[in-house]
């Protein structure tokens, strides 16, 4: 079997800052990963989960709550395991690298869970289910988003996430599709999904290779340590003021796409399959057109904050869009805004995020931590959305609390000092 090495220098230690760039096999590889944890969690987030809870309860306001409670109880189980992951994995003596054998590890939990929540007919099951994916979904990102750090280097990072931006979106309007026209029960398209997640995700874990962790390079574990650590890297200005970006901006695109479902079909009045597939491949276009030019600029010019700056503005034009237009044009119109706002963020965001981790040792489990701030804004968007949505104002004050974290986001990054 051939592997893709990340670094032609054996002699490098796994702590130290990579200079060698990344071969296109482990690129490849590394974005077809991205590719497809989004294809199965996006396909199911918009599509198939609210389309089970939809079958279950009967009523519109009883599945909007399923929906929440399973992604609030799902991000719970998120946070702590993104963590846990992080953290043992940074600690793994593994001939082909720290981060490869917990790809397989969350691959292995994600499969499980699918088949088990394809097969139950129950809002508990349904919860249940979508945790343990949760747990295996997020063990994959760590492990992915790790890796970044461990074997790429500084001014190739944006074009990596410019290529993580792309996954981002296609990722999900592949998963919509699959779901919407192809796999069109439940049993079905959760296994199927579960198939196409394996055979999109394992390559990477079996096919590259990076820097093993030697024994005298291991950090030791303990709880304490583990639990101070959990906050010690807060005291890190820069670091502190990358997570709370990067969860005001998550919090605004969150709140923008995971009622999208129930928008279209109750505000809108349309067919939600159909409508939201419109919505994702406008998303799309939007954020393919603009990701991998502004990752590989910011390569170019070192320069990230003002990315996010600008995808603030589109997200809140995007989120008013569609809170004082509901009708489909405006909403694909909102929808390529909302991909153009979150294509330059995320065009930057990798890249931005693992330039100020405070220690080499502790990259999976600093990483943990800023992922939470990706995975939380799903416990916001689903808690308080269902509540704006059911008793508080309706779908338009869903998306201007999405409008106004999309502007708080680009207040957070301006005080960062160790990007430009």
């Amino acid at each position: 079997m051939t592997t893709a090495n990340t670094s032609a220098e054996d002699s490098r230690s796994a702590l130290a800052e990579p200079t060698t760039p990344v071969s296109r096999a482990w690129s490849g590889y590394w974005s077809l990963a991205n590719f497809g944890i989004f294809l199965a969690y996006y396909g199911t987030q918009q599509i198939l989960l609210p389309r089970q809870t939809n079958a279950i309860t009967g009523s519109d306001a009883a599945a909007v709550s399923a929906q929440s409670w399973a992604n609030i109880w799902a991000a719970v189980v998120a946070i702590v395991v993104s963590i846990l992951a992080g953290a043992l994995s940074d600690r793994t003596l593994h001939r082909t690298g720290r981060r490869q054998i917990w790809v397989v590890y969350g691959v292995t939990l994600a499969v499980v869970a699918f088949v088990f929540q394809g097969m139950q007919h129950g809002v508990v099951g349904v919860v249940l289910g979508w945790m343990v994916f949760q747990a295996g979904y997020a063990t994959i990102t760590i492990a992915l988003n790790a890796a970044i750090p461990d074997e790429v280097p500084v001014n190739q990072r944006g074009k990596l996430s410019g290529y993580l931006a792309v996954g981002t979106a296609v990722g999900p309007l592949v998963g919509v599709v699959v779901v919407t026209f192809l796999l069109t029960g439940i049993l079905n398209a959760y296994v199927g999904l579960a198939v196409l997640l394996a055979a999109l995700v394992l390559p990477f874990a079996l096919r590259t290779k990076g820097k093993p962790l030697h024994a005298e390079e291991r950090p030791p574990l303990a709880l304490r340590a583990l639990l101070v650590g959990i906050i010690e890297p807060l005291r890190y200005a820069d670091f502190a003021w990358a997570c709370s970006q990067r969860f005001l901006i998550n919090v605004s695109n969150a709140l923008a796409q995971i009622f999208l479902y129930q928008y279209l079909k109750d505000e809108v009045h349309t067919d939600p399959d159909v409508g939201t597939l419109f919505l994702l491949l406008a998303y799309t276009a939007g954020v393919v057109v603009v990701a991998i030019p502004a990752g590989k600029h910011s390569d170019r010019t070192g320069k990230r904050k003002r990315m996010v700056v600008v995808s603030s503005i589109l997200q809140a034009a995007a989120a008013l869009i569609l809170a004082f237009a509901p009708t489909l044009p405006a909403a694909i119109a909102g929808a390529t805004l909302l991909g153009l706002g979150y294509g330059a963020y995320l065009s930057v965001d990798q890249a931005l995020i693992t330039q100020v981790l405070p220690h080499a040792q502790d990259r999976g489990k600093d990483l943990g931590i800023l992922q939470i701030a990706g995975t939380l804004p799903y416990v916001a968007a689903a808690g308080v959305g269902g509540l704006l949505i059911n008793s508080a104002g309706g779908f338009p004050s869903l998306y201007l609390a999405s409008a106004a974290t999309g502007l708080a986001a680009a207040v957070c990054v301006l005080p960062i000092k160790s990007v430009p």
